[in-house]
Parts: structure tokens; C-alpha cells; sequence
């Protein structure tokens, strides 16, 4: 059989999914992709699944949007292998999604798990073989986050203190690294997803870590449970709290972004603030602006406390140099202006690279290679010509690509042509330039 279902649900999935892909300007996608391979060059689906309800609610329905589109999309199914039967369940669950026609596969963690920490060590290697597979086939990655999820999640940031920002809760729309990354079920809530899987009339399981006291999520579950028997919607407050949250957001980006001469980001890799520009903000705007730099820079995902940027700013008006979320902050101009660069560290990051397979380096960079060799950051080493002009605190986290017959590849980096002929087709990408509204400068 294949997923099939003529309920309302399929044109509020379709909705949402679309309204998803259009913050990454794919939304074309449902219309180019089977023929052109998709808006930006991508052509495919790729949901997580699991095997529960909300992720399988999500793989029939994206596979019933795909066929109607002639697009391809495929689900897949990590193995954390912790617990004695995940094996046997992966098998049973991609078994079942292949008899509704979703082109399933299986992928294993073959790390060794640790005593402590177990959550967060499935999630980084979830993350890394589902971002790793997406990469490879050029694909936005669809996750089943639903509004229970998004209200603990808020509940979870209200309790540690998260300011207006996480309290916005789950994006639906989010880049990891250089893979889209799609929530389209944010707004639906759990039973919703339940009643989806019966329409289709598929089965579906139910994790046993879901009920273990053990981790913070079951906790704040069990909390809002509760009340919500005592009749309160607690749940649903904290999602209308995460909608306005966004909202506010969104509202005062808009209004800087009119007001003042915001951050540039430059496609070797830095950045250039005028503090003078933003002299007159309070320092939970002023974190706002710098921050949004500072993620694209740095690499990380979540930004440093309130805290540590007032300290930042403290430092930066006294002269100062500093450092703060893999950034590093150098003054010029008579301090009127600042260059946030990479801060490399005491041990500057090393990858090995295959021949013409994409790869993520220090978070910041995409970068391809004809051959095979070891990526670094230019460091120290003397610079080619071409890099002679930058700024030394700039060049020296360059990445640049050692070859296994000794040979040195220097990216070139250009806002309108990113391959240097020159350099054996080489590729190095600024993740930041296509997913940020800051300006874009070229040199």
C-alpha cells in the first residue's frame, strides 16, 4: 500500500510544510524539484523517524506530499542501541513504513555509550548522521516536534532564567549548520498526530524512555501533566507565551534593522561592528544585535548569557581586546569599530576530508575537495598572495587543505564565484552569508 490519506490534515500539513520551506526560499520545491532539482539545488525530503507517533504521522505525510509532487523523500531511522531490543524495533519500524510505500533505511551508532549524559549523546549522534545523510542528498530534514514539545521546551528555558529569545521556543525553520531543517508539526498537538496514524491506519511505538523520571524532559511532563488535572492549561499558555515571544522578536529585529548600521559579515569568514553605531542601545539589545554576529562566526547555536555579553561590552568600551562564544573581538579605527573573527583556540580544529565530499568544518565553513587530505585553519603558515591583503587576525582561521601527496589548496573565496579554477576546484562556503539577515560585504 502507499501513505494515502484525503483528510483535512493533508492540507494543513501541506500548509505548514510549505510555509516552512519558504523561510529558506524552497518553496518551489513542490513545484521544480521533481524536474530541476528543487529551488537552491534541492530536491529531497528526509524525515527522522522513530517509530512513534508523532514521527510516524510525519513520514506518511510527507511521503503523501512528496508523491503528489513528484519529489523524492525518504525516512530514516537512527539505532542508538541502547536498549536490547532497538534493533528488532528499528527493523519492525521500517518494515512497516516500507508497506506504506516510504523508502525507509536504518542507520546505526556504533559509538560506545557513556555512563552519564545518555540523552545528550544520542542526540549529537542522531544529529550528526541524519545532518551527515541530508548533506549528501541535498536535503531539508523534517523533524516532529509538536506543540506539547514546544511547550516544554519553554518551560524548560522559563525555568533557567532564558530571556525573551528562548523563550521563542523551537524554531519551525532552522538552519543546522548548512542542512535546512523543517518543524512542521509545531503546531498540532500530540493526539492530533495520534488520529493522523489511525486515519492511515498505521501502528506505531511507544518508547519506554518517554516515561523515565530520570531525564528533565519526562520531569516538566509529568509537572505540566499535572497541571493540567488540576485544570490548568498550563501547556497551552506556554505555547501562546512562545508565539508572543517570537512575535515580539521579530518585531524589534525588524525595527533595528531600519534604525541602526547593523553588523557585516564578509565571505572570508569575519565581521565588522561599528559600536559607535549601537552606542545608545540598552545591553539586552545591544546582545541582540552582536549576538546574531557572534552565532554566525562562532559557530555555536545558542548564544552566551546576558551576563557575559554586558562583561564583553565593558571590555570592548575600555579598550580591551576579548573573546566570547568562539569569537574574538579586535578594536580598531580607535575603537570605534571591531572585527570579530574565529578564535582558533590552543588547538585549532583538524578534519580529514574526502574526495568531492561536502564537509563542515569549525562549524562555520562548507568545503568540498577534489582530492582527499586534512583540512586546517591557515594559522601561522605564510599566506598566498591573494590572502596577503586580509587582516592577519582574519586569514589565520582561512581553512586551507593539505592533500595526502603533500600538495596545499587555498579555498578562493568570493561573494560571486566561490571555485577558484585555479585551485583544482576547491569550494570553501561561509554558512553564514546565505542564511543571515545581516549585509553582506565583499571586499
Amino acid at each position: 500500500m502507499t501513505a494515502k490519506s484525503d483528510s483535512k490534515p493533508t492540507a494543513r500539513f501541506t500548509a505548514s510544510l510549505e510555509a516552512g520551506l519558504a523561510c529558506f526560499d524552497l518553496y518551489d520545491v513542490a513545484q521544480v524539484a521533481g524536474r530541476h532539482g528543487g529551488t537552491n539545488g534541492r530536491g529531497h525530503l528526509l524525515t527522522a523517524l522513530s517509530g512513534g507517533p508523532d514521527s510516524s504521522a510525519l513520514a506518511l505525510l510527507a511521503e503523501q506530499y512528496a508523491r503528489q509532487r513528484n519529489i523524492c523523500h525518504q525516512a530514516v531511522i537512527v539505532d542508538h542501541g541502547l536498549r536490547h531490543d532497538s534493533t528488532i524495533e528499528a527493523s519492525r519500524v521500517a518494515a512497516r513504513m516500507h508497506d506504506f510505500g516510504v523508502d525507509t533505511v536504518i542507520r546505526r551508532v556504533d559509538a560506545t555509550p557513556p555512563t552519564g549524559g545518555i540523552q545528550n549523546w544520542a542526540r549529537d549522534h542522531r544529529y550528526a548522521i541524519l545532518t551527515s545523510l541530508a548533506r549528501k542528498k541535498n536535503a531539508a530534514l523534517l523533524l516532529a516536534h509538536h506543540k506539547a514539545d514546544q511547550a516544554e521546551t519553554v518551560f524548560m528555558r522559563l525555568s533557567r532564567g532564558s530571556g525573551l529569545g528562548g523563550l521563542g521556543g523551537m524554531q519551525v525553520a532552522r538552519y543546522l549548520s548548512d542542512i535546512p531543517v523543517l518543524r512542521p508539526l509545531l503546531e498540532w498537538g500530540p493526539q492530533e498526530l495520534v488520529a493522523v496514524c489511525r486515519d492511515f491506519g498505521c501502528a506505531f511505538e511507544r518508547d519506554p524512555s518517554n516515561y523515565d523520571d530520570r531525564f528533565e524532559r519526562v520531569k516538566v511532563r509529568q509537572t505540566l501533566a499535572a497541571l493540567d488535572e488540576n485544570g490548568q492549561d498550563f501547556a497551552a499558555g506556554l505555547v501562546r507565551l512562545s508565539r508572543a515571544a517570537r512575535l515580539i522578536c521579530q518585531e524589534v529585529d525588524d525595527a533595528l534593522r531600519d534604525q541602526l548600521e547593523l553588523p557585516k559579515l564578509f565571505a572570508e569568514g569575519y565581521a565588522t561592528v561599528s559600536l559607535m553605531a549601537l552606542r545608545r542601545l540598552p545591553d539586552v539589545l545591544w546582545r541582540r544585535v552582536v549576538g546574531e554576529t557572534v552565532l554566525a562566526v562562532g559557530g555555536g547555536d545558542y548564544l552566551p548569557s546576558q551576563a557575559a555579553f554586558s562583561r564583553l561590552r565593558s571590555r570592548l568600551e575600555t579598550g580591551a581586546l576579548a573573546t566570547l562564544g568562539g569569537c574574538r573581538f579586535t578594536l580598531t579605527d580607535g575603537g570605534r569599530l571591531c572585527w570579530i573573527t574565529d578564535e582558533p583556540g590552543r588547538t585549532p580544529p583538524r578534519a580529514e576530508i574526502s574526495a568531492s565530499v561536502p564537509l563542515i568544518f569549525a562549524g562555520v565553513w562548507r568545503l568540498v575537495s577534489p582530492v582527499a587530505g586534512h583540512v586546517r585553519m591557515l594559522g601561522d603558515t605564510a599566506p598566498p598572495p591573494q590572502w596577503s591583503i586580509l587582516p592577519y587576525v582574519v586569514r589565520q582561521s582561512l581553512p586551507i587543505i593539505e592533500t595526502l601527496d603533500g600538495r596545499v589548496l587555498y579555498p578562493h573565496l568570493t561573494i560571486e564565484s566561490r571555485i577558484d579554477p585555479d585551485a583544482s576546484g576547491v569550494n570553501a562556503t561561509f554558512l553564514a552569508l546565505d542564511r543571515t539577515v545581516l549585509p553582506v560585504e565583499k571586499r
